[in-house]
């Protein structure tokens, strides 16, 4: 954790705008048997919808405001309501708003909260449950992501604890969501390995609200998902007041039967359950799967275009056509509780252009599931398919529930130019909802609009979004606030738009109990008091409300509240009659109101599991330091901490800490924790983990009165590994901003914290040739100062031996312009994989000797590593061939050494139109291959082409 100060009074950094495309998807949609889905016909939910009778009008926006604008896009609009300012932010910036819409904090850089920090990607959300705002966004050093959150409830005045999680591969699109044990996020990460790989992951959220120093972080994989190409995944996301029980946090997708190996459309759902003392414990299973055999679902075409990016077409000739976001669940995926029943709310878009060779209309699929208890299986209570009027492409919608059971969904709109109605309708920000006793599918609000487009997307990439967001307003319970993006024709051509509305209608008599509040998790006595928060939701001011509290399911306790509420206001309430919590660890307490006339029952309860803990009980819950990674020493210190899980104060707790089952080492914590919380200890009993090496830790606690020696001991590795280190490689330009060695062409390099890590790019390299040339650039030249040297660690120890010096202490003279220089590999260079590190850096204060120490620290410069892979004679065929296999499978090969790692597959039919469009990854041959079914496909000619940019090969192949 590093802490941040408060944005108020602070020179805050300008927000730059960033060059080159912003955050490339990382592959395309996944693997598409063209012809093989379903519906063949017209989305058989279009008629409910069309057919649902006379709209409901006057629901008109009651405030619309900009956030921030941009020459780029997509601008990754974010944005979250909390009780008194509207926080938003695009891909390299944030802003602040208070309710009205006035500035508060204009649109300026993450670095003021991430410092130095602007990958982008932003997520914004309101943990309305603790009152905090928190920000996310991109991390390349390493590769993860950076979260943090609000000190405070005032994200002006309160300042902000940030973290930094490492996630291994890059994890794109990450998606964030809140759960009673964490912050859960997905990502587009380790396509077509998420069975096996860590693609959902899960941040300690107590830890971070309490701005612990470290904070754990558990990665899942999806087994069973079935899933070739990007992908988004959600993780439910709690709205409302009530927090649901720790566990049994649900992750989200669809399975389109138009993708290879996929037998029928169908919403796939996982459980994961997180054990925070013991990691390796946690789980990630298959829960349920609603599918169209099991009568669930109705069948969906979620493809558009085989697979690509390009899809809807803009109006005019002035933009090319635009990303539809396939392949996604949009943001966010929305879980409310009430009385009888959780309900969560998502959608994505869907394919509805039933024109031969044409995807050029969007319609949003949406769907409502429903748990009628915690623990039971879910179900789809309705789904959706919604289409806006005058035939136009409706897509990237975000869909919240409010607190009576409306749905407000925003979502964009764009006229499709050959289609003939809405011909001339740019991309504009609109949104529909429905009332909770509407007919079921159906979205029964007429069109209201937030923004109309006047212009195309000006910039030339096919990319739009990459979300919207939707959240209700934690004063009300009731008002939705959108934030998306359109385009205008003047200034910053991408703009992102605030749109508030209310899709409820008003209610006189409407009361409920929104919190618990007491008792807290405690030693409980046999007469523990009860106290809840009413609220009350209706427009007629209430008093003498009954009512109730019960425990375990148990007898109710009903009584009266004789105060008055007010419309839109809370009181608090404490019954007189207290409870016995004493049998038992877990006591559920559930209370409702019960006023005569209610007009909405479902949110009339709330209900909390309250934890009677044992009186003396104390933990370690995580290493503090040291931590994976390199640099760590001979006498390297152990930190831990120490939480206090019991119901009393606790001093002088007996620690201890064992390396690899050896000695343990004894000594005693001396301060007091309180109650339900941690504290760290660091031992003066230092380690030896100077060799590079993994280390299996045991730490714990004795306390001798200890009452629930389950969670005394815990065990964690720590690796050391290979050294990473850091520099200033921002303050000047110094290092390297572009490489350029055989196949491998890293140009734009962003600096981060001075190391990156870049062995995810395989250079190919022949011993058997004789000069090799590298060609970089730096961001700084003065005179002699900065140079450049290279290792190769050919005998693979982890250590960058003098004699694995392929180049050293090389001047790179001027700065910008590309340099280049020349060397061999040894004679005898071992064949295979290795390392390869190169440092560049300013020797005038770093000295050349510095620069020649791969693992010393550099003032002002930058240490990178990749992979290389040296061959001998090798002479690789770069012809594509097309190899018919029976059953109309068709293998797609091409060899090319010198070719990117990762080329673009596109299959044309005749016409033209783009049938399948994906990418594919070179293998350790420098071979590429694809296996393309055509089985579903109409006989005749088509084409298929393999390569990058303007620059590829092509075949012809029949389908019979």
């Amino acid at each position: 954790m590093k802490e941040v100060g408060p944005l108020i009074g602070k020179k805050l950094i300008p927000e730059e705008l960033r060059d080159g495309e912003v955050n490339p998807k990382r592959t395309d949609a996944n693997k598409v048997v063209p012809g093989k889905g379903l519906p063949k016909q017209q989305d058989a939910l279009i008629a409910k919808q069309k057919n649902q009778g006379s709209f409901r009008n006057n629901k008109a926006p009651s405030l619309i405001f900009e956030t921030n604008s941009s020459t780029v896009s997509p601008s990754d609009p974010s944005g979250a309501i909390g009780p008194n300012h509207f926080v938003s932010a695009k891909n390299s910036a944030f802003a602040i708003h208070d309710r009205n819409g006035n500035v508060l904090v204009p649109s300026t850089s993450l670095a003021n909260i991430f410092p130095g920090e602007t990958l982008g990607d932003p997520i914004v959300f309101y943990d309305s449950f603790a009152d905090r705002f928190v920000i996310t966004q991109f991390s390349d050093t390493p590769n993860g992501f950076l979260v943090a959150v609000c000190r405070g409830s005032d994200p002006v005045n309160d300042g902000w604890f940030t973290y930094r999680f490492n996630t291994g591969s890059f994890p794109d699109y990450t998606k964030f969501s809140i759960w009673s044990d964490g912050y859960y996020v997905t990502a587009n990460k380790d396509q077509g390995q998420q069975m096996t790989s860590e693609v959902i992951f899960v941040i300690d959220r107590e830890q971070m609200l309490a701005g612990a120093n470290t904070t754990q972080m558990i990665g899942f994989p999806l087994p069973g998902a079935r899933i070739g190409g990007f992908y988004s995944p959600a993780s439910f996301n709690a709205i409302g007041n009530t927090l649901p029980p720790e566990g049994d946090a649900k992750i989200i997708y669809f399975q389109d039967d138009d993708w290879e190996g996929v037998s029928e459309d169908a919403l796939k759902l996982w459980t994961i359950n997180v054990d925070w003392v013991n990691p390796d414990q946690s789980t990630i299973t298959e829960a349920e799967e609603l599918t169209v055999s099991n009568g669930n679902i109705t069948p969906f075409d979620s493809t558009f275009d085989g697979g690509s990016f390009a899809n809807l077409p803009q109006p005019g000739t002035g933009g090319q056509d635009i990303d539809v976001l396939q392949g996604t669940v949009m943001y966010a995926t929305n879980y409310r509780r009430f009385c009888d029943f959780n309900s969560v709310v998502l959608n994505f878009p869907v394919d509805i252009d039933t024109r031969p060779d044409s995807d050029n209309i969007s319609a949003i699929r949406w769907y409502e599931l429903r748990q009628n208890g915690d623990g039971q299986p879910w179900s789809v209570f309705q789904e959706g398919t919604y289409t806006s009027p005058d035939g136009k492409s409706a897509w990237c919608g975000s869909m919240a529930m409010d607190v009576f059971g409306n749905i407000g969904m925003g979502y964009t709109t764009m006229g499709t130019v050959d289609n003939g109605a809405g011909r001339d309708s740019f991309a504009s920000i609109r949104y529909t909802g429905r009332l909770a006793d509407d007919p079921l599918g159906t979205m029964t609000f007429a069109e209201e609009t937030i923004a109309v487009g006047t212009d195309v997307d000006q910039t030339t990439r096919n990319r739009y979004g990459d979300y919207a967001q939707i959240t209700v307003d934690p004063r009300d319970d009731q008002t939705f606030w959108h934030i998306a993006e359109y385009f205008e024709n003047s200034g910053n051509n991408a703009r992102n738009i605030v749109g508030v509305f209310k899709i409820a209608e008003n209610v006189n008599n409407d009361v409920g109990v929104i919190r618990i509040d007491a008792p807290q998790d405690a030693t409980f006595s046999a007469a523990e008091i009860i106290t809840i928060t009413i609220k009350n939701f209706g427009a007629t001011t209430q008093s003498n409300i009954p009512v109730s509290y019960s425990i375990n399911g148990g007898a109710a306790v009903n009584e009266i509240f004789t105060g008055t509420i007010a419309p839109g206001q809370i009181a608090s309430f404490t019954f007189n009659t207290t409870a016995n919590l004493t049998s038992g660890r877990v006591s559920l307490i559930e209370a409702e109101t019960n006023l005569v006339g209610d007009v909405t029952p479902e949110n009339n309860c709330a209900n909390r599991e309250a934890n009677n803990l044992f009186l003396n009980d104390v933990g370690v819950i995580s290493l503090v330091s040291p931590v994976s990674g390199g640099g760590i020493s001979s006498a390297e210190t152990i930190t831990v901490l120490i939480r206090n899980y019991g119901g009393s104060v606790q001093s002088n707790i007996p620690v201890f800490y064992a390396i690899d089952g050896g000695e343990v080492i004894s000594e005693t914590f001396t301060g007091s924790i309180p109650v339900g919380e941690s504290a760290e200890y660091t031992f003066t009993t230092t380690a030896d983990l100077s060799a590079f090496d993994s280390y299996n830790f045991q730490i714990g606690t004795e306390l001798t009165s200890d009452q629930d020696t389950a969670n005394d001991i815990i065990s964690r590795v720590v690796v050391h590994q290979l050294c990473a280190p850091t520099s200033d490689c921002l303050r000047f330009g110094d290092g390297l901003s572009s490489f350029v060695l055989s196949n491998i062409s890293n140009r734009d390099i962003q600096c981060g914290n001075g190391y990156e890590d870049f062995t995810d790019l395989v250079i190919n390299l022949d011993r058997s040739l004789g000069v090799y040339s590298l060609t970089v650039q730096a961001g700084f030249a003065e005179g002699d100062a900065e140079q450049l040297s290279l290792w190769i660690d050919l005998d693979d120890d982890a250590v960058f031996e003098d004699e694995e010096l392929i180049i050293s202490n090389e001047v790179i003279s001027q700065e910008n312009v590309d340099q280049t220089f020349l060397f061999s590999l040894p004679g005898d260079a071992p064949l295979g994989t290795h390392i390869l590190r190169v440092r560049a850096g300013d020797t005038n204060t770093n000295s050349g000797a510095r620069l020649n120490d791969p693992c010393g620290s550099m003032q002002f410069g930058t240490t990178h590593d990749y992979t290389v892979e040296i061959g001998e004679n090798t002479n690789p065929n770069s012809d594509l061939t097309v190899l018919s296999q029976p059953n109309n499978q068709f293998l797609i090969t091409m060899s090319d050494s010198n070719a990117d790692d990762r080329l673009r597959l596109s299959i044309y039919s005749i016409t033209g139109k783009t049938i399948v469009s994906n990418f594919v990854d070179k293998d350790a041959n420098s071979r590429f291959t694809y296996l393309l079914d055509m089985s579903f496909a109409s006989t005749g000619i088509y084409f298929v082409r393999l390569g990058s940019g303007k620059t590829g090969k092509s075949a012809k192949f029949s389908v019979n």
